[in-house]
């Protein structure tokens, strides 16, 4: 099983790589055909589409296999990147975003499920830890990427780079992943799994931990960039040092917090991550300069927190949950979809009021000290 795990590890890296290189410069990318304050719009009918696509796919997942699954959602997404790298309209980039989007958040749900299917229950914290770690380096190393790309190449460049790294992906996975045994999965209906699912009350709570840090995600990707580059001046090399530094703490927190919350559980290690995400969060709304070692400073001491959270909170799902639920792990991801759509939608009516950019980063630090309490909620006989 170890071999295995360490497939998958890898497996979740490539992905991460594609992935990132694209992540934060996708609403750059959509504001040369859409209003900057309506790119939100896009990101919230992808997230739309997402929810629809993970209340269905369990279906298509016991029907076919995940390795099957998994290598269809992979060639499709590839596809999709290389599409929308080329758009020539307001309409095929937003139908392309939106498929890739899509695509995405199914391949996570994917490997999510491979991953919990070799794992043992008492290192699911470490396992988890490991798998974020790796992930997360990619994300570092796509920006040190970025940084330079961005210095001498188009977005179409970025965007095949993307797509040649998804076909390492595909021969990883058809390689490797047809050797991992699946188990039967659990035959409830999307309407029954959605009830089993929010009336334990263990997974709506990590549910709506994960959805206040999806929420966060969802505006820091979105709008962070347009502000650093539009509003700040910073350039795209200097943006790409500052996400480089930012992203430190999900390659270096993870495995310690993962192994730490096998052995004491998930509780103080959430309420303290989301006392910091919102902390620092708040400090980026008085913040005026254009020093770049200030701004990656924030952002680092920002992503310390949401890296606390997200493996705490994985660990405390996944503890709560078979292998064969694989229904659940498509409930529990619809977090982030359902935060790109609400997301989105709200800071686009909170843009009609504030009196400038910078204001919706007070508001979403607020909002974050909701997650302290629901973390503050767990009981021992929860763990």
């Amino acid at each position: 099983m170890k071999q295995k795990r360490h497939i998958i590890y890898l497996a979740g890296f490539i992905f991460s790589l594609a992935v990132a290189l694209m992540a934060y410069i996708n609403s750059s990318f959509l504001s040369l055909f859409i209003n900057e304050k309506l790119v939100g719009t896009v990101y919230a009918l992808g997230s739309l589409a997402s929810v629809l696509a993970l209340a269905i796919v369990p279906t298509i997942f016991r029907k076919i296999g995940g390795y099957k699954f998994l290598m269809w959602a992979i060639a499709l997404d590839a596809l999709s990147v290389l599409l929308f790298a080329f758009s020539k309209n307001s309409a095929s980039a937003t139908v392309l975003f939106v498929a890739g989007f899509t695509l995405n958040i199914l391949i996570y749900f994917s490997i999510d499920e491979f991953l919990e299917i070799v794992s043992k229950e008492s290192s699911t914290g470490k396992t988890r830890g490991s798998y974020l770690a790796l992930s997360s380096l990619a994300w570092i190393v796509s920006q040190f990427l970025l940084g330079t790309m961005l210095g001498g190449f188009s977005f179409q460049m970025i965007y095949f780079t993307s797509f040649t790294i998804m076909l390492i992906l595909l021969a990883v996975v058809y390689a490797y992943f047809r050797r991992i045994p699946e188990p039967e999965y659990d035959k409830k209906t999307p309407a029954k799994a959605f009830r089993h699912f929010f009336k334990n009350k263990n997974l709506f709570r990590a549910y709506k931990m994960s959805f206040i840090l999806q929420l966060f995600y969802s505006w820091m990707v979105i709008y962070t960039p347009i502000y650093l580059s539009a509003h700040i001046g910073f350039s795209w090399s200097e943006i790409g040092i500052i996400f480089s530094v930012m992203l430190l703490p999900f390659a270096i927190i993870p495995f310690p917090l993962g192994k730490y919350a096998d052995k004491i559980g998930e509780r103080k290690i959430l309420m303290l991550g989301f006392l910091a995400a919102s902390l620092a969060t708040l400090l980026i709304f008085f913040i005026k300069t254009s020093e770049v070692w200030i701004w990656a400073l924030v952002l680092f001491a920002t992503r310390v927190g949401a890296a606390s959270v997200e493996v705490a909170t994985d660990t405390y799902f996944f503890k709560h949950i078979k292998p064969e639920n694989e229904e659940f792990v498509g409930v529990y991801r619809s977090a982030s979809p359902v935060a790109y759509i609400l997301g989105p939608l709200f800071a686009s009516i909170i843009f009609i009021f504030i009196p400038s950019f910078n204001f919706i980063y007070l508001i979403l630090g607020a909002f974050m000290i909701y997650g302290i309490y629901l973390a503050s909620t767990i009981r021992k006989n929860d763990i």
